[in-house]
């Protein structure tokens, strides 16, 4: 709850009067200034507060939404809706969002694929989700995404060699090494392990054993994975248990505190462009956790649940994109040339 007003109890809630302007404060972003002229500073601040007025722009719809629905996103999820809105507003925001068209978001798209074709591609996404929360609510019939395509995209390729994992592993620091690991031996997405630390180990029934498992949330999918610590694995998480402090996190600062995924994935880039080894992104761990695991023989199906896939064929295309096409020449044995 804000601190209650002192002062100009005649302004609407949030609004705040500074250096002869008016400034609307969000719960969730920076200021916005509502200029200087009160009546029209009211009209603006109802716009932003009550999206479904017959003045509503896209972007007071927008603010709506990223105060009351995005906020119960991942983490992640929201900080990229976030990012996502100010392309949309730049563009869009400016249009009543009632009077919003198919060709005004295809104007967008192609206007943005110009420099960030997988971005408008997001953004869309985004949009689409917006309206499909205004319909729920009766504030418009249709959703004027619908039937807009999206930009091309290409499937991601790069399959890592042991040698350029190694020449990364060995230039970076621990809590680095940690979550390469981690994300190798359980194909799990980096930000789903840098919440996981003693808490998830668990100990499960398999048959007529009790086992250890490492139990994971996946953010994106909701899903909830059971990693069995054996092997590698297992030398990796008694590392982590073996230190005079054991922390809340597997990857940690030296403080203790549990890094954010902008924060190591920084420190990891830093490693790779170190090791002169080209496009390895973080991501390209899991891929290449799944490629190795399909190569060595390991049922699909096993591999999909890791992933979280819905299908194995999802799994199946995502596997292969990172193989390089082997096949046979043509044995066929010709009639002799006569």
């Amino acid at each position: 709850m804000g601190r209650k007003r002192q002062s100009r109890f005649d302004l609407p809630p949030r609004v705040y009067e500074h250096h002869g302007s008016y400034w609307y404060r969000p719960r969730y972003d920076k200021p916005i200034n509502l200029g200087k002229d009160l009546p029209l500073a009211k009209l603006k601040w109802a716009e932003l507060e009550d999206p479904a007025n017959e003045r509503g722009s896209l972007a007071s719809l927008l603010d709506w939404y990223l105060s009351t629905v995005a906020p119960k996103k991942a983490p992640r999820t929201y900080a990229d809706n976030l990012k996502e809105a100010v392309f949309l507003k730049n563009g869009l925001g400016h249009i009543p969002f009632r009077q919003l068209r198919p060709h005004h978001v295809a104007t967008y798209r192609d206007a943005r694929a110009q420099d960030a074709p997988v971005r408008a591609n997001r953004e869309k996404a985004l949009l689409s989700h917006v309206f499909t929360k205004a319909i729920e609510r009766g504030w418009v019939d249709v959703n004027p995404c619908a039937g807009v395509k999206r930009n091309s995209e290409s499937k991601r390729e790069r399959y890592i060699e042991d040698e350029e994992f190694w020449k990364v592993y060995n230039l970076a620091e621990n809590s680095v090494q940690r979550l390469m690991m981690l994300i190798y031996r359980t194909a799990q997405r980096p930000e789903d392990l840098l919440k996981c630390g003693p808490g998830n180990i668990k100990k499960v029934r398999s048959g007529d054993k009790e086992i250890k498992v490492l139990r994971i949330t996946q953010d994106k999918t909701g899903a909830t994975v059971d990693v069995r610590i054996e092997g590698d694995l297992e030398d990796l998480v008694n590392e982590c248990l073996s230190g005079k402090i054991v922390h809340s996190h597997f990857v940690h600062t030296r403080q203790g505190k549990r890094y954010t995924y902008s924060g190591i994935t920084s420190m990891f880039t830093r490693y790779v462009k170190t090791s002169l080894v080209l496009d390895f992104g973080m991501y390209d761990l899991k891929g290449k956790a799944a490629t190795d695991m399909y190569r060595s023989n390991v049922p699909l199906e096993q591999i999909q649940h890791l992933l979280g896939h819905k299908s194995v064929t999802t799994t199946e295309r995502y596997i292969k994109a990172r193989m390089p096409s082997l096949v046979n020449s043509n044995k066929v044995v010709m009639r002799a040339n006569i």
